[in-house]
Formats: structure tokens, C-alpha cells, sequence
């Protein structure tokens, strides 16, 4: 203490020194409590239940006795540029991503390196509309957030998809297809599931069980057959009941069915005019995603479209008893 008076008393402009010291001190010390206090505190925009982030892809791979060249992929995607400038300008926290052969293998050996039989499955695949199938299902299920096939159109901005009393509950939103099941077909297999738009969250249990159930079938296909994937000679039906919409139906329905704690099928969505919730899972009639086909009531008008899907897919060829 007497030092600190003699240092004082001895050079009076130290005092001047020390009192600038301990005002830049309580200074900083003031001027941090803020930052910390904002830090702690809840955000005032909690990130969204869906991504805002929409996927297109186009890939290349093809039967084995087919090489698609980079001409034939250049044609499509210069086709498909001109539906996909429909979802450019989406709203400033939208963003887009196309997606072609290269980029999807790297995204499922990122975003999967720790599932080596799912990566075998994907590297394995020959028939095109499968690779196309599984790899929406794996960018979602990585992801989240919009996935739509390359010759859909966006009609509504995407920030009005989900009705506002269901966007702080909805985690996927799913749209119907085809819905003219009769009373009499127990499996309703004239009703689908929309498959070219979807919308999820990351991880979400419907894209995850379809991986899961996508790779676990194929696996089973290869053993029983006794045939590499890469050789396995496949046919429409394997494409329905494995990633086309008998696959995807029956993994919707089983969560349904999980997220209520009851046996949910295709009774309890049919002809439905106004979306209908499951939980974390938002069914919406026909004419949001499936607008302007020649059955099942939908309507090309319809206020409700979110897109507009133009059919130009080259593999829709099997029996519809199939789907």
C-alpha cells in the first residue's frame, strides 16, 4: 500500500493513467455483458422443421449395355433448365442445388460412409429410374428440405407450401398421386403416393426406412438369386415393389400408422379435399402436387397446385396393377 501511495503522490499524471485504465475496463467489460446475454438467449428465428433447400437431379447410369453419352446428358439438361428456372427465383432462403452422376456419388460417400451396404447398393444399381429413386430418398434422408424431378414446374413459392396451421408441426408433407382404389382392393393398388416432389426434414423416418428398406431388398435380391446387384437381371415389378410407389406407399403408411398408435392406410386419405395431419406428417389431396390428370378428381385449375408435373419420364412403362 505504500508503494502504491509513493508511485502516486511522486507522478500525479499517473493517477490520470491509472483512472483511463480502470474506465477502459469497466468499458469492456459493460459493452461483452450484451453479446453474452444474446448468446444465451433463444434465437428469434429458430431454424425451420424442413430445410430450405431444394434438390433437381439428372444422372447418367444406364443398363449395361447402354453408354449414355455426355451429348444425350447435355440435350436433357438443357431440357430441363427451363422447368428448373421456375424454382429460381424462391424466396432469399431458398437455395438450389441440380445434381448430376458425379455430384450424387460424392453426396452419398459423404453423407453415408459409415453404411458401407447402403454405398454398395447405390454403386451398384444399372436401371436408371432406380438410381434416380434411390438417390432422392438418400438426399433427403442426408438433407432434408424440397425434392422435385427435373420436368416439374414451381407454381407457388415455396414458403406457402405448408398451410400456416401446420408449419410449426410439419416435418414432411406428402402429396397423393393416384387415387381410385375401390372398396374391394384390400392392398388399394390403385392408389399412390406422389413420388417426383416431396418435401422433409433431415432424417426424416419415411426417407430413412425407404434407404433401409431399398438396400435390405436389393441385398435380399442379390442372395437369392445368387447374382452380383451390378448383374441382377431386373424387371418393373422388382422397380414397383423396391423404389418406385409400392415401395414408398408401404413405408408412408407404416409410419403413419406409427405416429397415430393405429393401422393407417389408404381408407383414411382417400378423396380427402383438405390436408389431413399424422403427427409429424402432413398428407395433402391430389391437386397439390398432382394437379390437371385425367382421374382420380384432379383439377389443372385448382387453387391449391404447389407444381405442376409434366410426365416426360421415359420409364413409366409397366401395368399399372403393379403400382
Amino acid at each position: 500500500m505504500y508503494k502504491l501511495r509513493h508511485f502516486l503522490y511522486c507522478r500525479p499524471d499517473r493517477v490520470l493513467i491509472l483512472f483511463c485504465l480502470l474506465a477502459i475496463l469497466i468499458f469492456l467489460r459493460s459493452s461483452a455483458c450484451p453479446a453474452r446475454l444474446r448468446l444465451i438467449s433463444k434465437p428469434s428465428n429458430p431454424e425451420p422443421l424442413i430445410p430450405a433447400q431444394v434438390w433437381q437431379l439428372y444422372t447418367t447410369v444406364g443398363p449395361r449395355e447402354i453408354t449414355t453419352t455426355h451429348q444425350d446428358a447435355f440435350k436433357a439438361t438443357k431440357i430441363a433448365a427451363n422447368l428448373a428456372a421456375t424454382w429460381f427465383p424462391v424466396d432469399g432462403d431458398w437455395s438450389y442445388r441440380f445434381i448430376g452422376t458425379s455430384s450424387g456419388a460424392r453426396f452419398v460417400k459423404e453423407h453415408f460412409k459409415d453404411q458401407q451396404e447402403v454405398l454398395d447398393v447405390y454403386t451398384s444399381l444399372r436401371v436408371p429410374v432406380m438410381v434416380s429413386d434411390f438417390l432422392r430418398y438418400l438426399l433427403l434422408a442426408g438433407d432434408g428440405g424440397v425434392y422435385a424431378d427435373s420436368d416439374v414446374e414451381m407454381i407457388k413459392p415455396l414458403q406457402d407450401w405448408v398451410p400456416e396451421p401446420y408449419r410449426n408441426v410439419t416435418r414432411a408433407m406428402i402429396g397423393i398421386e393416384k387415387d381410385h382404389a375401390a372398396e374391394d382392393e384390400p392392398d388399394g393398388w390403385s392408389f399412390r403416393f406422389v413420388q417426383h416432389t416431396m418435401m422433409t426434414a433431415k432424417a426424416h423416418p419415411i426417407m430413412i426406412n425407404m434407404v433401409r428398406n431399398i438396400t435390405d431388398k436389393m441385398l435380399e435380391l442379390s442372395h437369392e438369386k445368387n447374382t452380383p446387384m451390378s448383374q441382377l437381371e431386373l424387371h418393373d415389378r422388382d422397380v414397383v415393389r423396391i423404389t418406385g410407389p409400392r415401395g414408398f406407399k408401404d413405408v408412408v403408411f407404416e409410419h403413419l400408422s406409427r405416429e397415430v398408435g393405429e393401422k393407417i392406410g389408404w381408407r383414411n386419405v382417400t378423396r380427402i379435399t383438405e390436408p389431413k395431419l399424422f403427427g409429424d406428417t402432413l398428407i395433402v389431396p391430389i391437386n397439390f402436387f398432382a394437379a390437371g390428370q385425367q382421374h382420380s378428381g384432379s383439377d389443372g385449375a385448382s387453387p391449391d397446385r404447389r407444381v405442376q408435373h409434366y410426365w416426360s419420364g421415359t420409364w413409366r412403362h409397366w401395368d399399372e396393377s403393379m403400382s
